[in-house]
């Protein structure tokens, strides 16, 4: 789609203050609703929607721009979420623009692979190798339900994000 300079400029700067946004919420202690020990990883469905019918570059930065925030917050997987959101992004961006449509089938079907292979990967890369005695039960004590808490809140994103997204890529009207 043809948009104007300023066009893409806004856009980029509306996904930059949502991004940053989530980030706050998500990493704010108190902003967030933790169910029974549940957090919900809300960077994760907002990259990924905001991504998904974008260029792939364009995903790609946005998803890494949530990631360093994210990875801002922690002190033991410095660069993990950057690169991860960055590279999930980057192939969704990749799916949508030349393989599926843009629709809330395929953004949902996205997001809940994303999430739990997020939550898998997590576990694994910093709970298991890391050979913390006893954590073996956190899969399922909290990363699990952490990623069913994110995928329940992924349609509230989506459908507050797609008016956003729509607005955003009106191209540009020519005067004949």
């Amino acid at each position: 789609m043809d948009l104007s300079y300023k066009q893409k400029t806004t856009k980029a700067a509306v996904y930059i203050i949502i991004t940053a946004l989530a980030a706050l919420i998500q990493n704010t202690q108190g902003l967030t609703i933790e169910i029974g020990g549940a957090r919900c990883f809300l960077l994760i469905p907002v990259c990924v929607i905001l991504a998904m019918g974008e260029d792939e570059r364009f995903g790609a930065l946005i998803a890494l721009f949530g990631g360093l925030l994210w990875d801002l917050t922690s002190a033991v997987h410095l660069g993990f979420n950057a690169i991860y959101l960055c590279i999930m992004c980057f192939f969704g961006a990749s799916l949508v623009t030349y393989i599926f449509r843009n629709i809330f089938l395929t953004n949902f079907i996205y997001s809940v692979i994303t999430i739990m292979l997020y939550c898998l990967l997590y576990w694994l890369f910093f709970i298991i190798f890391a050979n913390i005695k006893g954590a073996e039960l956190s899969l399922f004590s909290f990363y699990l339900p952490s990623g069913i808490y994110t995928i329940a809140v992924t349609p509230i994103i989506y459908f507050s994000l797609k008016p956003v997204k729509k607005a955003l890529n009106k191209p540009i009207k020519f005067l004949n």
